[in-house]
């Protein structure tokens, strides 16, 4: 969260930005009494991110919000590069010195931490996480709920599926199946079925 919330400050410091903390309970539901005080029509709202926090808890919290009224804003650092005819959905995070290459389309609630590259024609479907120093090929497709950490590198054309984590950093050539996990710790890719 202190990421999403010190880039929104120094991005834009003419902007009142304020950090509403919205505790879980033990049963990891959101207590959301600090988003029913607020006035939708006062501002707007940013779910931030804590890889922690994971993306289906950060979509809940989305969702809790689009159903009191506010309307959820992206950043986009004014220091990253973004070419033209390119869709960024609500709620994403593009950081410092991102690069993000013509007719691409991040969908909602991805994260794009500073130094990620991102080639033309790539679709990185809705609440992924990319590290920085991460780099996707053109006319990649990264599949929803996916994590490339640092040093991932995606070919061009390479279709990654569904809720992947490639945590080894290394060029990735070939389709990666739905569901595989590529741990630092092990020697081979862990498949999860079912």
């Amino acid at each position: 969260m202190e990421i999403a919330f010190n880039a929104w400050k120094q991005a834009y410091p003419e902007i009142i930005i304020e950090k509403i903390e919205v505790p879980q309970a033990q049963d990891y539901s959101f207590e959301l009494g600090s988003l029913d005080n607020l006035d939708p029509r006062e501002g707007t709202a940013f779910v931030a991110f804590d890889e922690r926090f994971g993306n289906f808890k950060r979509v809940e919290l989305m969702q809790s919000a689009l159903d009191r009224g506010f309307k959820l804003e992206s950043f986009i650092s004014p220091r990253s590069m973004l070419s033209s005819n390119i869709r960024i959905g609500p709620n994403t995070f593009i950081g410092d010195g991102v690069v993000i290459g013509h007719g691409s389309r991040i969908d909602y609630n991805s994260v794009l931490l500073s130094g990620t590259q991102i080639g033309s024609s790539v679709h990185i479907r809705s609440s992924c996480w990319l590290e920085s120093g991460t780099i996707v090929g053109n006319s990649a497709q990264i599949g929803a709920h996916s994590i490339l950490r640092s040093g991932a590198i995606i070919a061009g054309n390479v279709n990654i599926g569904r809720g992947c984590e490639l945590g080894w950093p290394q060029r990735y050539d070939k389709d990666i199946d739905a569901r595989t996990f590529f741990d630092p710790r092990y020697d081979s890719p862990i498949y999860v079925y079912g």
